[in-house]
Protein backbone atom coordinates (compact mmCIF):
# COMPACT_ATOMS: atom_id res chain seq x y z
CA UNK A 1 0.00 0.00 0.00
CA UNK A 2 1.39 3.27 -1.21
CA UNK A 3 0.95 6.03 1.82
CA UNK A 4 1.20 9.49 0.94
CA UNK A 5 0.76 12.71 2.45
CA UNK A 6 1.85 16.13 3.07
CA UNK A 7 4.18 15.57 5.75
CA UNK A 8 7.27 12.99 5.60
CA UNK A 9 8.17 10.75 8.17
CA UNK A 10 10.66 8.24 8.41
CA UNK A 11 10.18 4.98 9.76
CA UNK A 12 13.10 2.34 10.34
CA UNK A 13 12.66 -1.13 11.42
CA UNK A 14 15.23 -2.61 14.00
CA UNK A 15 13.28 -6.34 14.81
CA UNK A 16 10.97 -7.30 17.54
CA UNK A 17 8.10 -8.77 18.18
CA UNK A 18 6.23 -6.10 15.98
CA UNK A 19 7.93 -7.17 13.03
CA UNK A 20 7.55 -11.35 14.02
CA UNK A 21 5.58 -14.35 12.74
CA UNK A 22 5.22 -17.86 13.63
CA UNK A 23 8.56 -19.98 12.29
CA UNK A 24 8.89 -23.82 11.42
CA UNK A 25 9.69 -24.52 14.94
CA UNK A 26 6.28 -22.93 16.64
CA UNK A 27 8.01 -19.90 17.82
CA UNK A 28 8.08 -16.68 16.59
CA UNK A 29 10.81 -15.12 14.67
CA UNK A 30 11.62 -11.54 12.78
CA UNK A 31 10.13 -12.02 9.70
CA UNK A 32 8.46 -8.88 8.59
CA UNK A 33 9.63 -5.55 6.63
CA UNK A 34 8.88 -1.87 7.72
CA UNK A 35 6.86 -1.67 4.08
CA UNK A 36 4.39 -4.67 5.59
CA UNK A 37 4.35 -2.62 9.55
CA UNK A 38 2.96 0.39 7.28
CA UNK A 39 0.71 -1.29 5.26
CA UNK A 40 -0.94 -2.55 8.31
CA UNK A 41 -2.09 0.54 9.33
CA UNK A 42 -4.41 2.18 6.97
CA UNK A 43 -5.24 5.64 8.99
CA UNK A 44 -1.27 6.27 7.74
CA UNK A 45 -3.33 6.63 4.19
CA UNK A 46 -3.37 10.55 3.00
CA UNK A 47 -2.15 11.86 6.60
CA UNK A 48 1.65 11.07 5.94
CA UNK A 49 4.45 10.50 3.18
CA UNK A 50 6.80 7.48 4.43
CA UNK A 51 9.66 6.52 4.04
CA UNK A 52 11.05 3.48 5.52
CA UNK A 53 14.38 1.33 6.59
CA UNK A 54 15.60 -1.75 7.94
CA UNK A 55 17.94 -1.53 10.53
CA UNK A 56 18.15 -5.14 11.86
CA UNK A 57 15.77 -8.06 11.88
CA UNK A 58 16.69 -9.81 14.95
CA UNK A 59 15.45 -10.19 18.81
CA UNK A 60 16.07 -7.13 20.89
CA UNK A 61 19.05 -8.72 23.07
CA UNK A 62 20.95 -9.39 19.65
CA UNK A 63 20.48 -5.86 19.16
CA UNK A 64 24.61 -4.25 19.33
CA UNK A 65 25.75 -0.76 19.67
CA UNK A 66 26.53 -0.72 16.23
CA UNK A 67 23.04 -0.96 15.40
CA UNK A 68 22.06 1.73 17.64
CA UNK A 69 24.73 4.18 16.18
CA UNK A 70 23.15 2.86 12.77
CA UNK A 71 19.79 4.39 13.86
CA UNK A 72 21.02 7.07 14.86
CA UNK A 73 22.54 8.33 11.86
CA UNK A 74 19.66 7.33 9.82
CA UNK A 75 17.59 9.12 11.89
CA UNK A 76 19.32 12.10 11.62
CA UNK A 77 20.00 12.24 7.89
CA UNK A 78 16.17 11.71 7.35
CA UNK A 79 15.27 14.57 9.44
CA UNK A 80 18.04 16.75 7.74
CA UNK A 81 16.44 15.51 4.25
CA UNK A 82 13.05 16.66 5.35
CA UNK A 83 11.27 14.83 7.51
CA UNK A 84 9.21 16.20 10.34
CA UNK A 85 9.57 12.93 12.95
CA UNK A 86 11.36 9.90 12.70
CA UNK A 87 10.37 6.50 14.21
CA UNK A 88 12.15 3.14 15.20
CA UNK A 89 10.05 0.30 15.63
CA UNK A 90 12.02 -2.13 18.02
CA UNK A 91 11.75 -5.23 20.07
CA UNK A 92 10.53 -4.60 24.06
CA UNK A 93 13.45 -6.15 25.91
CA UNK A 94 15.95 -4.08 25.30
CA UNK A 95 13.70 -1.07 23.69
CA UNK A 96 14.32 1.35 26.70
CA UNK A 97 18.43 1.10 26.15
CA UNK A 98 17.72 2.15 23.07
CA UNK A 99 16.23 5.11 23.60
CA UNK A 100 18.26 5.79 26.13
CA UNK A 101 21.09 5.64 23.88
CA UNK A 102 19.22 7.88 21.18
CA UNK A 103 18.29 10.24 23.69
CA UNK A 104 21.81 10.97 25.33
CA UNK A 105 22.49 11.27 21.42
CA UNK A 106 19.60 13.32 19.32
CA UNK A 107 20.34 16.55 18.37
CA UNK A 108 17.60 17.58 16.86
CA UNK A 109 14.35 19.34 17.68
CA UNK A 110 12.19 17.34 15.78
CA UNK A 111 10.42 14.03 17.39
CA UNK A 112 12.48 10.42 17.58
CA UNK A 113 10.11 8.04 18.14
CA UNK A 114 10.78 4.68 20.00
CA UNK A 115 7.77 1.77 19.93
CA UNK A 116 7.42 -1.99 19.64
CA UNK A 117 4.57 -4.34 20.28
CA UNK A 118 3.73 -6.78 22.94
CA UNK A 119 2.10 -9.21 20.55
CA UNK A 120 2.91 -10.28 17.59
CA UNK A 121 0.81 -9.50 13.84
CA UNK A 122 -0.85 -13.15 14.44
CA UNK A 123 -2.10 -12.63 17.70
CA UNK A 124 -5.47 -11.58 18.37
CA UNK A 125 -5.59 -8.05 19.59
CA UNK A 126 -1.96 -7.34 18.38
CA UNK A 127 -1.01 -4.46 19.52
CA UNK A 128 2.02 -3.23 16.79
CA UNK A 129 -0.39 -1.26 14.46
CA UNK A 130 -1.98 0.78 17.00
CA UNK A 131 1.49 1.57 18.21
CA UNK A 132 2.71 2.63 15.00
CA UNK A 133 0.04 4.52 14.41
CA UNK A 134 0.36 6.50 17.79
CA UNK A 135 4.19 6.98 17.29
CA UNK A 136 3.63 8.37 14.06
CA UNK A 137 0.73 10.79 15.40
CA UNK A 138 3.13 11.80 18.12
CA UNK A 139 6.28 12.30 15.66
CA UNK A 140 4.66 14.67 13.82
CA UNK A 141 3.35 16.65 16.46
CA UNK A 142 4.22 20.15 17.12
CA UNK A 143 4.27 19.78 20.77
CA UNK A 144 6.17 16.98 20.57
CA UNK A 145 9.33 18.97 18.83
CA UNK A 146 12.48 19.57 21.20
CA UNK A 147 11.41 16.82 23.93
CA UNK A 148 14.34 14.41 22.95
CA UNK A 149 13.81 10.75 22.16
CA UNK A 150 9.79 9.68 23.18
CA UNK A 151 8.76 6.09 23.62
CA UNK A 152 4.95 5.73 22.70
CA UNK A 153 3.67 2.23 24.01
CA UNK A 154 0.18 1.61 25.09
CA UNK A 155 -1.03 4.95 23.75
CA UNK A 156 0.92 6.55 26.30
CA UNK A 157 4.03 9.20 25.62
CA UNK A 158 6.99 8.68 28.01
CA UNK A 159 10.66 10.15 28.33
CA UNK A 160 13.50 7.88 26.80
CA UNK A 161 15.77 9.13 29.75
CA UNK A 162 13.21 7.83 32.04
CA UNK A 163 11.18 4.75 30.55
CA UNK A 164 11.60 0.88 31.60
CA UNK A 165 9.71 -2.44 30.70
CA UNK A 166 8.27 -3.71 33.99
CA UNK A 167 6.22 -6.66 32.97
CA UNK A 168 7.47 -9.70 30.61
CA UNK A 169 3.73 -9.91 29.37
CA UNK A 170 0.76 -7.19 28.62
CA UNK A 171 0.54 -4.40 26.39
CA UNK A 172 0.61 -2.26 29.28
CA UNK A 173 4.62 -3.59 30.02
CA UNK A 174 6.24 -0.13 30.21
CA UNK A 175 5.99 2.71 32.43
CA UNK A 176 8.39 5.34 33.85
CA UNK A 177 8.50 7.01 37.27
CA UNK A 178 7.70 10.31 35.65
CA UNK A 179 4.20 9.10 34.51
CA UNK A 180 3.21 9.60 30.95
CA UNK A 181 4.36 12.92 29.54
CA UNK A 182 0.99 12.34 27.20
CA UNK A 183 -1.30 10.24 25.62
CA UNK A 184 -2.58 9.77 22.33
CA UNK A 185 -6.68 9.81 21.99
CA UNK A 186 -8.58 10.74 18.69
CA UNK A 187 -5.66 10.67 16.29
CA UNK A 188 -3.78 13.03 18.20
CA UNK A 189 -0.74 13.45 21.35
CA UNK A 190 -2.05 15.28 24.11
CA UNK A 191 0.71 16.06 26.19
CA UNK A 192 0.01 17.47 29.88
CA UNK A 193 2.56 19.93 29.75
CA UNK A 194 2.45 21.85 26.46
CA UNK A 195 6.08 22.94 27.57
CA UNK A 196 9.05 21.12 26.87
CA UNK A 197 11.75 20.81 29.76
CA UNK A 198 15.13 21.78 28.70
CA UNK A 199 17.16 18.76 27.87
CA UNK A 200 20.86 18.50 28.87
CA UNK A 201 23.01 18.88 25.74
CA UNK A 202 23.58 15.91 23.72
CA UNK A 203 26.40 13.58 23.96
CA UNK A 204 28.86 12.88 20.91
CA UNK A 205 28.58 9.77 19.69
CA UNK A 206 30.69 6.92 20.18
CA UNK A 207 33.61 5.87 18.23
CA UNK A 208 35.18 3.43 20.24
CA UNK A 209 34.38 0.45 22.05
CA UNK A 210 34.48 -0.30 25.91
CA UNK A 211 33.34 -2.85 27.90
CA UNK A 212 31.18 -1.63 30.90
CA UNK A 213 29.57 -4.73 32.85
CA UNK A 214 27.12 -3.84 36.32
CA UNK A 215 28.48 -5.79 39.06
CA UNK A 216 25.19 -6.29 41.47
CA UNK A 217 26.37 -6.43 45.16
CA UNK A 218 23.63 -8.15 47.10
CA UNK A 219 23.42 -9.84 50.55
CA UNK A 220 27.07 -12.06 51.09
CA UNK A 221 28.65 -10.68 47.88
CA UNK A 222 32.47 -10.73 48.55
CA UNK A 223 35.71 -9.15 46.50
CA UNK A 224 35.57 -11.86 43.87
CA UNK A 225 33.15 -11.00 41.39
CA UNK A 226 34.39 -7.28 41.26
CA UNK A 227 37.98 -8.13 41.17
CA UNK A 228 37.29 -10.43 38.33
CA UNK A 229 35.75 -8.14 36.05
CA UNK A 230 38.02 -5.39 36.60
CA UNK A 231 40.85 -8.11 35.78
CA UNK A 232 39.29 -9.08 33.34
CA UNK A 233 39.41 -5.43 31.29
CA UNK A 234 36.35 -3.65 32.25
CA UNK A 235 36.87 -0.04 31.06
CA UNK A 236 34.68 0.90 33.76
CA UNK A 237 32.06 -0.55 36.54
CA UNK A 238 28.42 -0.03 37.37
CA UNK A 239 27.87 -1.29 40.70
CA UNK A 240 23.82 -2.23 41.61
CA UNK A 241 23.71 -1.62 45.40
CA UNK A 242 20.87 -2.22 47.41
CA UNK A 243 19.06 0.19 49.27
CA UNK A 244 20.12 4.15 48.54
CA UNK A 245 23.39 2.74 46.79
CA UNK A 246 25.07 0.17 49.34
CA UNK A 247 27.47 -2.50 49.36
CA UNK A 248 28.50 -5.32 51.78
CA UNK A 249 31.79 -4.61 53.90
CA UNK A 250 33.37 -7.64 52.44
CA UNK A 251 33.20 -6.14 49.04
CA UNK A 252 35.08 -2.62 49.81
CA UNK A 253 38.46 -3.96 49.38
CA UNK A 254 37.56 -5.00 45.63
CA UNK A 255 35.66 -1.30 45.46
CA UNK A 256 38.73 0.83 46.36
CA UNK A 257 40.73 -1.60 44.04
CA UNK A 258 38.62 -1.29 41.07
CA UNK A 259 38.61 2.82 41.54
CA UNK A 260 42.37 2.71 41.27
CA UNK A 261 42.06 1.74 37.99
CA UNK A 262 38.30 2.78 36.14
CA UNK A 263 35.56 4.42 36.93
CA UNK A 264 33.53 2.87 39.45
CA UNK A 265 29.32 3.95 39.23
CA UNK A 266 26.77 2.64 42.01
CA UNK A 267 23.70 2.51 41.24
CA UNK A 268 20.50 1.43 43.18
CA UNK A 269 18.70 -1.85 42.73
CA UNK A 270 15.45 -0.52 43.96
CA UNK A 271 14.44 1.54 40.65
CA UNK A 272 12.43 3.78 42.18
CA UNK A 273 14.36 7.31 44.06
CA UNK A 274 17.89 7.85 44.01
CA UNK A 275 21.20 7.09 45.46
CA UNK A 276 22.31 8.34 48.64
CA UNK A 277 24.92 10.80 49.39
CA UNK A 278 24.84 12.29 52.89
CA UNK A 279 22.79 9.29 55.36
CA UNK A 280 24.93 6.89 55.62
CA UNK A 281 28.42 6.48 57.02
CA UNK A 282 29.13 2.87 58.11
CA UNK A 283 31.44 0.44 55.76
CA UNK A 284 30.14 0.35 51.72
CA UNK A 285 27.54 3.12 52.05
CA UNK A 286 27.01 5.94 50.05
CA UNK A 287 29.66 8.51 52.53
CA UNK A 288 32.01 5.45 52.85
CA UNK A 289 32.03 5.16 48.89
CA UNK A 290 31.94 8.42 47.69
CA UNK A 291 35.26 9.17 50.40
CA UNK A 292 36.53 6.59 48.29
CA UNK A 293 36.16 7.97 44.76
CA UNK A 294 32.83 5.97 43.60
CA UNK A 295 30.58 7.87 41.77
CA UNK A 296 26.69 8.18 42.20
CA UNK A 297 24.24 7.96 39.63
CA UNK A 298 21.54 9.83 41.49
CA UNK A 299 17.89 8.55 39.61
CA UNK A 300 19.20 6.93 36.94
CA UNK A 301 19.35 2.96 37.72
CA UNK A 302 21.80 0.41 37.01
CA UNK A 303 20.82 -0.15 33.17
CA UNK A 304 21.18 3.68 32.44
CA UNK A 305 23.93 4.15 34.08
CA UNK A 306 25.52 1.49 31.98
CA UNK A 307 24.66 2.95 29.03
CA UNK A 308 25.78 6.72 30.20
CA UNK A 309 29.24 5.32 31.28
CA UNK A 310 30.00 3.43 28.20
CA UNK A 311 28.67 6.23 26.06
CA UNK A 312 31.03 9.01 27.78
CA UNK A 313 34.03 6.60 27.81
CA UNK A 314 33.30 5.15 24.21
CA UNK A 315 33.90 8.54 23.10
CA UNK A 316 37.10 9.43 24.66
CA UNK A 317 35.29 10.81 27.85
CA UNK A 318 37.52 9.27 30.66
CA UNK A 319 37.90 12.38 32.86
CA UNK A 320 36.61 11.41 36.43
CA UNK A 321 35.65 15.08 36.95
CA UNK A 322 33.58 15.55 33.04
CA UNK A 323 32.12 11.99 34.28
CA UNK A 324 30.92 13.12 37.60
CA UNK A 325 29.15 16.13 36.22
CA UNK A 326 27.29 14.22 33.26
CA UNK A 327 25.92 11.99 35.72
CA UNK A 328 24.85 14.60 38.30
CA UNK A 329 23.27 16.03 35.27
CA UNK A 330 21.22 13.38 33.94
CA UNK A 331 20.47 11.68 37.05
Amino acid sequence: MAVTGTRRIGIASMGGTIVMQQGKDEGLVPTLDPADLVSGVPELRGLVSVTVETISKVGSPSIRFADVVRAFGWARRAVDDGAVGVVVTHGTDTLEETAFLLDLWWDRPAPLVVTGAMRSPGESGADGPANLLAAVLTAIAAESRDRGVLVVMNDEVFAASAVTKTRSFGVDAFTSPLGALGRVRELQVEYALNLAAPRPAPLPVPAGSVWVPIVPTPLGEDERTLDAVVGAGADGVVLEGVGAGHVPESTVPAVVRAVGRVPVVMASRTRRGRTGRTTYAYPGAEIDLLQRGVLMSGHLNATQSRLLLWSLLASGITERGRIEAEFARRG
